[in-house]
């Protein structure tokens, strides 16, 4: 093992993540957890911190392990992370289609409750039309008829 590694090649794939986690307030482990890590970290405890008040002590460890959990599924890939206004939009998106979709709640009265416009409400809603329509699976065989029969 050389000075910059903290586990043996080959033994990182045998970690088990409860004793990694348990270890997280060692000073060394804590130097490995660098720039995008110890960000994402600090960002979830205080956001924690918010959600769960009466949990202050447990904040950072289970800041810690949504993070560690983050890199042990996503690690090693590249991904696009949008930035709030976006991802804001998205939820709201959905949360106007849902109404819509499963509480029966009519457009105008949706445009009302998110400060839209009747128009944008419907456009919204032809758009995650379309976007559940994608994610749906093809029960009748549609998809394996030539196009030109479409």
């Amino acid at each position: 093992m050389n000075n910059g590694e903290l586990f043996e090649s080959g033994e990182v794939d045998k970690l088990d993540p409860a004793k990694v986690l348990a270890h997280m307030n060692d000073a060394v482990v804590l130097a490995r957890w660098e720039g995008t890590l110890t960000e994402m970290a600090g960002i979830a405890e205080n956001k924690l911190r918010q959600v769960l008040p009466d949990k202050f002590d447990e904040v950072p460890n289970i800041a810690r392990a949504v993070v560690y959990a983050i890199c042990e599924t996503m690690g090693g890939s590249v991904v696009y992370i949008p930035r709030g206004d976006t991802l804001r939009r998205a939820l709201r998106d959905a949360e106007i289609f849902r109404a819509w979709r499963e509480k029966n709640v009519r457009p105008d009265v949706l445009a009302r409750k998110f400060d839209l416009s009747s128009q944008a409400v419907y456009d919204i809603i032809a758009r995650q039309r379309v976007l559940h329509r994608q994610q749906e699976p093809d029960l009748f065989g549609y998809e394996d008829v030539p196009k030109q029969l479409h």
